[in-house]
C-alpha cells in the first residue's frame, strides 16, 4: 500500500514538472494569463533527507515557494505518528490566491480558502475541528490565481498524535 502511495505521489510529481516545462513559455512579467499552468513548489529546504513529509519539527518547519503559472501543487505525505499538521500560507502576490488542501486517497477536501494579495493564512488541523489528526499518506496543496501568477511561500510541520 505504502508503495502505491508513494509510486502516485511521484508519477503526479513527475507530471506537473512535464506540464511546467512544456507549457512555461510565457514571460515572466506577464500578469494576466490566458491558459492556466501547472508548476511546482519547490523547496528552500536543504535537509539531506528531502523528501515530500513534511518536518517533524515544529521549530524548523519545510519551507516551499509556490511560484510559476496560474495553478500551483505541491504534494506531501503525512506519516502514521505524525498527523497533526501546520501550514502557513502567504500570498506574495497583488492578486488573490484560492489555496485548497485535498486528501488523495479519498479525495477529501480539507479546506479550499481564498487568501487576499499580501496576505497570510494559518491552518492547524486541530483549531479546524479535526482533533484526531490527519489521515495519513498523501496530500495535494493546491494554488489557483484565477488566471494570474502565483506568487506565494507555505511553510508546514507535522506533529506527534
Amino acid at each position: 500500500m505504502k508503495k502505491k502511495r508513494l509510486f502516485y505521489i511521484v508519477v503526479t510529481l513527475a507530471l506537473t514538472t512535464v506540464t511546467l516545462t512544456a507549457c512555461d513559455s510565457t514571460s515572466p512579467t506577464q500578469e494576466n494569463l490566458d491558459t492556466p499552468k501547472s508548476s511546482v513548489l519547490s523547496s528552500e529546504s536543504q535537509s539531506a533527507t528531502l523528501s515530500n513529509s513534511l518536518s517533524e519539527q515544529e521549530s524548523k518547519p519545510s519551507h516551499y515557494i509556490a511560484s510559476g503559472g496560474a495553478t500551483v501543487q505541491q504534494p506531501f505525505s503525512v506519516n502514521p505518528e505524525f498527523v497533526h499538521i501546520k501550514l502557513l500560507m502567504k500570498n506574495n502576490s497583488s492578486h488573490e490566491v484560492n489555496v485548497s488542501l485535498t486528501h488523495l486517497d479519498t479525495s477529501k477536501v480539507y479546506f479550499a480558502r481564498t487568501i487576499a494579495p499580501g496576505e497570510s493564512l494559518e491552518w492547524i488541523n486541530t483549531k479546524e475541528g479535526f482533533t484526531q489528526g490527519m489521515s495519513t499518506g498523501g496530500y495535494l496543496l493546491q494554488w489557483n490565481g484565477g488566471g494570474y501568477r502565483v506568487d506565494g511561500e507555505v511553510w508546514g510541520s507535522s506533529e506527534r498524535s
